[in-house]
């Protein structure tokens, strides 16, 4: 699903193509999301209160209007558009059948009617920063009375979820899981965990593959992937990682397994 939402204040136009498919997953600092809706209507007033409340984010502008809020940031922008319609090709319901964790999630994106698009372009000097910014967007339109579930990095996210992760940017911590996706794989001989959301740090997905419980293999690629994006770590071909000194775990960049292109493989621990 691609939609190209256009955008014009004052004197101020663009356009943005929104993708919340895995394939287009794979732009450096590109954030977007559909925060999906039980009714064709959003209250813009609530979300900017909400904002300045929740998070000290002031995007009040007589520019703004009931259909689009647009607000600088740095030399990029931060977008929220309400979509008087369901997500294109029935993209949400697909995706919401890859949450294990949520199984309410398929009969949420079906109930459905409308979306508020969320997306965060332009300027590529803190990604993180970015990142942080468009998590707390996300769960601050989550608040709106009628909003059923996210969808974002091919996943649909329960609401409560979301907005329980994000919060622990109060605390100065990283909403990991609101950021990258652990998916289960079986196929091939193949059973393990990959990441999906690292590229738009600007860092390779993740694969681990090991004959053991998944859960266990979800929590030691959670570490890992805190590791990495706490500390902006570059995994690179050849080198070992490991959370002790003995410990020294093979890095592999390979063609993917249950993801297109390369990917960083990692041993697990026997």
């Amino acid at each position: 699903m691609l939609e190209i939402v256009i955008f014009a204040k004052s004197n101020l136009v663009f356009g943005i193509a929104m993708s919340n498919e895995p394939k287009d997953n794979d732009v450096k600092g590109y954030f977007a999301a559909s925060i999906l809706l039980s009714e064709v209507q959003w209250d813009p007033d609530k979300f900017l209160k909400d904002l300045l409340s929740d998070w000290n984010i002031d995007f009040s502008s007589d520019d703004n209007d009931k259909e689009a809020i647009v607000a600088h940031y740095g030399d990029g922008f931060a977008a929220v558009a309400l979509m008087p319609g369901r997500v294109p090709d029935d993209e949400a319901e697909h995706y919401a059948a890859a949450n294990y964790m949520w199984p309410g999630a398929v009969d949420a994106a079906k109930a459905h009617k409308a979306h508020i698009l969320v997306a965060i372009t332009g300027g590529d000097d803190d990604i993180m920063a970015k990142a942080k910014l468009f998590t707390k967007i996300v769960a601050t339109c989550l608040k709106q009375d009628n909003a059923i579930a996210v969808y974002t990095d091919g996943v649909v996210f329960q609401p409560e979820f979301y907005k329980t992760v994000a919060a622990m940017l109060h605390e100065d911590g990283l909403p990991v899981l609101d950021w990258v996706w652990f998916g289960p794989y079986h196929a091939d001989g193949h059973t393990g965990i990959y990441t999906y959301g690292l590229r738009k740090f600007g860092k390779e997905e993740i694969e681990v593959y090991a004959d053991a419980d998944l859960n266990e293999v979800r929590d030691f690629l959670f570490d890992i992937v805190a590791y990495v994006l706490e500390c902006d770590v570059v995994l690179n071909d050849g080198e070992t990682i490991g959370f002790s000194e003995e410990q020294k775990l093979q890095i592999t960049v390979s063609p993917g397994i249950a993801l297109p292109g390369d990917t960083i493989k990692i041993e697990y621990p026997s």
